[in-house]
């Protein structure tokens, strides 16, 4: 018996690899941005999924480092979340989410480690750790999830979940709109380069050049609504994997800026993240990066910030680890994108 069998006994033989969810159960206009295979239930709180990152990925692929993003399975989980409230608990396709709190640590980075040969895959657990109704169509959602890669322990996840009836969240959109200041257009600065954020590709870039403020570094966001995985589908603000790209990616310049990584191959090992107010298009937004402490010896810590119109909407603080290179791995053997 395995360890993904003792650990998830029920999800051993009923979830299949064999083929991905139906894409709107994902909140996935793509079907290659799909990256849940299956899921199953086990009693009325405990569900199964089954995740899969594409090798080929044009932005989880995009890495420096041996290691597959931790970010890449954060993204497979988010989507299950959804695919277990809509297959699982009875909540209709269609029906507005808000994703208010995430966070997730890395429990085992070398579960993580690319082999070069298989795409990244795992089996995520969930629990419903709390539920509260407020109408027929409005509840909170608390979530708690293990991830085992490989028989591995690889990740553990938490998150709270809103939802709400369309035309509440479409009269709240309308209230919230109506207050937005009159903006000038979004930041139109050139990307940082993509080898400082950890990238090897220049369009997966999403911020451009700091500037200090103090002990913290201010960050332009560059939302390009043209980027096929980051904006699979039409949003009416900013959404919520692209503010955590920019976090990561304001993070890793930081650290490096500051000394606390020598270089930005590196792994995020943790992230929490607060999402208090939508982000709006139109007008600039920005993230603030202020050094912390760190908490383990190798690694770098950074407070995070989104800014706009003054105020703050989303805070978060992720934790870096450095990582070795990857001098003889296939990502140095393939020529770098112009």
């Amino acid at each position: 018996m395995t360890e993904t069998e003792i650990r998830f006994p029920a999800a051993s033989s009923a979830l299949s690899f064999d083929r991905t969810v139906p894409r709107a159960e994902a909140h996935r206009r793509a079907l290659g941005e799909v990256f849940v295979a299956d899921s199953v239930a086990d009693g009325d709180s405990t569900f199964y999924t089954a995740l899969q990152i594409p090798r080929a990925h044009s932005l989880w692929y995009d890495r420096t480092t041996v290691y597959h993003d931790p970010f890449a399975m954060a993204e497979a989980a988010r989507q299950g979340s959804f695919v277990v409230l809509h297959r699982h608990v009875g909540v209709p396709v269609g029906l507005p989410f808000s994703m208010q709190r995430y966070d997730f640590a890395v429990t085992d980075r070398e579960a993580f480690r690319d082999d070069e040969k298989s795409p990244l895959e795992g089996i995520l657990r969930y629990e419903i750790v709390s539920r509260v109704d407020r109408g027929a169509d409005f509840s909170d959602l608390t979530l708690a999830g293990e991830l085992v890669v490989g028989g591995r322990a690889a990740m553990e996840l938490s998150a709270d979940v809103v939802f709400l009836a369309r035309a509440d969240y479409e009269a709240l959109r309308a209230y919230q709109l109506g207050r937005v200041p009159a903006g000038g257009p979004d930041y139109t600065a050139a990307p940082l380069p993509a080898a400082a954020v950890g990238r090897r590709d220049s369009r997966n870039v999403v911020i451009g050049a700091p500037v200090a403020v103090g002990p913290a570094w201010d960050y332009p966001l560059l939302p390009d609504r043209r980027h096929p995985a980051l904006f699979d589908h039409d949003y009416d603000h900013v959404p919520g994997p692209f503010i955590i790209e920019a976090f990561r990616q304001a993070a890793l310049d930081t650290a490096v800026r500051e000394g606390m990584l020598g270089t930005p191959n590196a792994t995020v090992v943790s992230c929490s993240s607060r999402f208090t107010q939508f982000a709006e298009f139109g007008a600039p937004i920005e993230c603030r990066c202020t050094p912390l402490d760190p908490t383990r010896p190798g690694t770098a810590r950074i407070d995070l910030e989104l800014r706009q119109f003054d105020r703050v909407l989303t805070v978060g603080t992720l934790e870096l680890a450095e990582l070795t290179g990857c001098e003889d791995s296939y990502l140095n053997r393939t020529e770098q994108p112009s």
